[in-house]
């Protein structure tokens, strides 16, 4: 009929979709090409710079190009001045935003910017940190911005206290937050040292982070971040060397040991072990090698008397 729209029908839809994936892979692979071949002609410049960013736009996870993309900010390096060099790593960090919003657990997208990070003339570290804020925000768990999180936390060295606060924050709102438990436990022993306990911490701030946890277990108690900071709390000590237990076999004539950590046993050790002045066997691992184990097992063989 006049004056109305064609409704396209499921097979014309689909043959849609697939030209126009086509026409994308084609695209995608010819700017694959163009980027090798520029590469190893030593062509090292801006045009490398976006060929490659329209394949990582699509694609963040294509770590050559990201490498790449190095090689070519470290060549311009030398190339440029300091202004320069300032609006191109400005404009490298919007684009890697870009990439983020594409797949926020990006390996490659997060590794790189903290490349610019390091290599910028004026880096901007509040801005950073506010970025971090923003995607743990959309995602508490993305332990990719976690990570990028302690780099710019680092280099810019905000307080321990701050960070430690910010954790506080964010279990506050959420006990299921195995990532800010975490950062917990590896800011206390700095905020908190105490080198008399064999956690290294104040034993009245490890009762007070039991408390807290102990409120996420009665929250949620089927929650496993709360359980396992709980058993990182109980298991903070270093335990002492121990026999956890020796089995004796007169039918396979072998001895197995186990200790609480590893060690390196021989003749002396098997005569401590046994209580006798002469025994005539070596000691392996699980392995059957002389190297550290928690494991060791009698050979050739053992004389039961």
């Amino acid at each position: 009929m006049h004056g109305r729209l064609k409704v396209k029908t499921t097979e014309e839809q689909q043959k849609a979709k697939q030209e126009e994936r086509a026409k994308k892979l084609k695209l995608y692979t010819a700017a694959t090409s163009k980027a090798f071949q520029k590469r190893k002609a030593g062509e090292l410049d801006t045009e490398l710079l976006e060929i490659t960013g329209q394949v990582l736009h699509v694609n963040p996870d294509f770590y050559t190009f990201w490498n790449i993309r190095k090689e070519t900010f470290l060549h311009l390096h030398d190339a440029k001045e300091s202004a320069e060099l300032q609006k191109l790593y400005r404009g490298e960090l919007d684009f890697l935003e870009m990439c983020l919003k594409v797949n926020p657990k990006s390996y490659g997208t997060w590794h790189h910017r903290s490349f610019v990070m390091d290599h910028m003339p004026q880096p901007d570290w509040a801005r950073e940190l506010e970025l971090c804020n923003l995607f743990l925000q959309f995602d508490e768990r993305n332990f990719h911005c976690w990570d990028y999180r302690r780099f710019v936390v680092k280099r810019s060295k905000v307080a321990a206290v701050e960070e430690f606060d910010f954790t506080t924050s964010k279990i506050s709102s959420n006990f299921s937050n195995f990532s800010s438990w975490h950062y917990r436990s590896k800011l206390l022993p700095i905020l908190h040292p105490d080198p008399t306990q064999p956690s290294g911490i104040a034993p009245h701030v490890i009762q007070s982070e039991f408390e807290l946890v102990q409120n996420g277990l009665y929250t949620d108690p089927d929650d496993q971040s709360n359980w396992f900071y709980h058993k990182w709390l109980l298991g903070r000590g270093e335990q002492n060397q121990r026999i956890n237990y020796a089995y004796i076999s007169c039918v396979k004539k072998q001895i197995l040991v186990s200790f609480t950590k590893a060690i390196k046993i021989g003749v002396a050790s098997c005569e401590v072990l046994l209580n006798k002045s002469k025994v005539n066997v070596t000691w392996t691992n699980q392995n059957g090698t002389s190297a550290f184990s928690t494991l060791w097992i009698s050979f050739p063989e053992f004389i039961c008397l």
